[in-house]
């Protein structure tokens, strides 16, 4: 009865296989207590020493002596660190924290998506409880959904090019596994397993990870992967700083980052710029020309840009409103034995070339669809003024822009379109900026679009907005097969218009909708004049 296996939860890390040694794994390993639990030294558990302290909000809060409460914790660390023979030749080491073992291990050692993986491989595709995601489509944000009874994937409302799954639970096929499997980059089970059956458990976990039974009805996962490991990390920042030292700005620009209030922004400044002059936009030559000669540009390091900022002023207040790193500006694209990594909003991700491919036919094929619609170029303050001249410059354009219509439905007020020709083609104008700004572009058109052909409501309200000769002559339904969407582009690049990767994905979404309900998308160049 003794020797009857409990229940264990247990959350497994697989090290990364570079990582071979005790020392390269764990954090001031010489501050740690090992245990051997068998003869080979494969199995030990690692421990640091806990003291009983009482709790700093005491004093902090309720400004008392500590004494006085008779209250005491004590945070205790343990890290059992197993190598595992998984095949022939090869040994894995696996990580499983007790307390706050956790901290133990050095930044940068476990397997990213490792439990994750584990189940997509285990779980039965049918009794999910949980879906853990990151949408890509917008300011980058990380959501949980949860479902009172287990479900298939797609009662999470995934949309399959945008989110990036982080983890994932639900109800294990294998009853090894326990009942319900949960996986991040840990591997978080409730098993019977102990110290004497933990070896076969995880090699048993270290064959469901090598699997691609996954792909059968979780394929598209693989489609974005966010990169953690800081070995990758650093090799990629190297082959972007290597383009700096070329000067090759082909797949290397930069871009404010989030969405700012252009009709308020005086101008832009580098941190390093003592003078008081502000810049229109900003631009990776010229943040460079400041700080570099041309001697200096071999010895450029990742530094440059994590330590000076780019700021942003109010054109109402001089205050400063917006301050970023130069990293979390800059936008690149690297390709490498077959995979696409791209740096945006101040991280790295890697997209499987075919999702790669098939954005970029999309984009492309906007791209080269003709439009009868000119604009004339911008040199005005901000897209307000230039909007309005628009408008007041061509005589088949309405100024509709900052003419927000309150709807109901969570969508608050609503922008119809910034012009509106006599032709119904719906124009949204946006400054170039990076993947949130214009993915809140195209979801912008996207939003108007679907309310306008659906809700009779929010096209009563659009007519009332609408100067005479250009109101709807039945608002009772409309065709959209006779109205375009178009969204123009503010870009002082010489060259074809290139926009972040993401951006292009929130772009192909907002196109596949727009067209299923009848619309005709195109997207268009509006050059900057000097």
């Amino acid at each position: 009865m003794g020797n009857k296996t409990k229940t264990n939860r247990l959350s497994i890390y697989l090290i990364k296989g570079e990582f071979n040694t005790p020392e390269s794994i764990l954090k001031d390993i010489d501050k740690l207590t090992p245990h051997n639990l068998n003869d080979d030294k494969s199995f030990v558990l690692y421990t640091k020493d806990s003291y009983i302290h009482p709790p700093q909000w005491i004093q902090k809060f309720f400004l008392e002596t500590p004494d006085d409460f008779n209250l005491k914790n004590s945070s205790s660390q343990g890290l059992f660190l197993a190598k595992i023979k998984v095949s022939n030749e090869k040994y894995r080491f696996f990580a499983i924290p007790f307390g706050f073992g956790r901290h133990l291990l050095n930044l940068g050692v476990i397997e990213e998506r490792f439990g994750l993986k584990v189940v997509l491989n285990t779980v039965d595709e049918k009794q999910l409880r949980s879906i853990v995601k990151k949408n890509m489509s917008n300011v980058p944000k990380e959501s949980r959904e949860q479902v009172s009874l287990n479900s298939v994937i797609a009662d999470f409302g995934i949309d399959i090019e945008q989110d990036l799954i982080l983890g994932m639970t639900g109800k294990s096929k294998k009853e090894d596994f326990g009942i319900t499997i949960t996986g991040k980059d840990a591997l978080g089970v409730s098993v019977k397993v102990d110290i004497r059956t933990i070896g076969g458990f995880l090699k048993q976990c270290f064959e469901c990870y090598c699997k691609d039974a996954y792909k059968a009805n979780f394929g598209w996962i693989d489609q974005i992967a966010e990169i953690k490991s800081k070995t990758t990390i650093d090799m990629l920042n190297e082959r972007m700083v290597g383009r700096v030292k070329e000067r090759d700005f082909n797949k290397l620009w930069m871009a404010i980052p989030e969405i700012i209030d252009w009709e308020d922004v005086e101008g832009f400044c580098y941190s390093y710029d003592n003078t008081n002059d502000k810049l229109d936009d900003i631009d990776i030559r010229g943040f460079l020309k400041g700080l570099l000669t041309d001697e200096d540009y071999s010895k450029v390091s990742v530094n440059i840009f994590t330590k000076n900022k780019i700021c942003c002023y109010s054109l109402s207040s001089g205050i400063r409103t917006h301050e970023w790193k130069a990293f979390n500006c800059l936008y690149c694209e690297i390709e490498q034995n077959g995979s696409v990594f791209l740096l945006t909003n101040g991280k790295w991700y890697q997209i499987t070339t075919d999702f790669v491919t098939q954005v970029n036919e999309t984009y492309q094929g906007l791209l080269r669809k003709k439009i009868a619609l000119s604009l004339p170029g911008y040199n005005d303050k901000n897209e307000d003024k230039y909007n309005k001249r628009v408008a007041e410059s061509i005589n088949s354009i309405c100024l509709m822009h900052d003419k927000k219509i309150p709807y109901g439905g969570g969508h608050s007020n609503i922008e119809f379109c910034d012009l509106f020709s006599k032709d119904k083609e719906m124009v949204h104008v946006k400054r170039y900026g990076g993947s949130s700004v214009l993915s809140h572009l195209f979801n912008q058109g996207l939003v108007s679009g679907e309310l306008f052909r659906a809700e009779k409501g929010f096209r009563d309200k659009v007519n009332g907005k609408l100067p005479v000769g250009y109101k709807l002559s039945n608002t009772a339904s409309i065709q959209p097969s006779e109205y375009k969407v178009i969204y123009a582009i503010i870009s002082r690049i010489d060259q074809e218009l290139n926009i972040p990767f993401f951006s292009k994905v929130s772009l192909k979404n907002a196109k596949r909708r727009l067209e299923m309900i009848g619309y005709e998308v195109f997207l268009m160049k509006i050059n900057t004049r000097k």
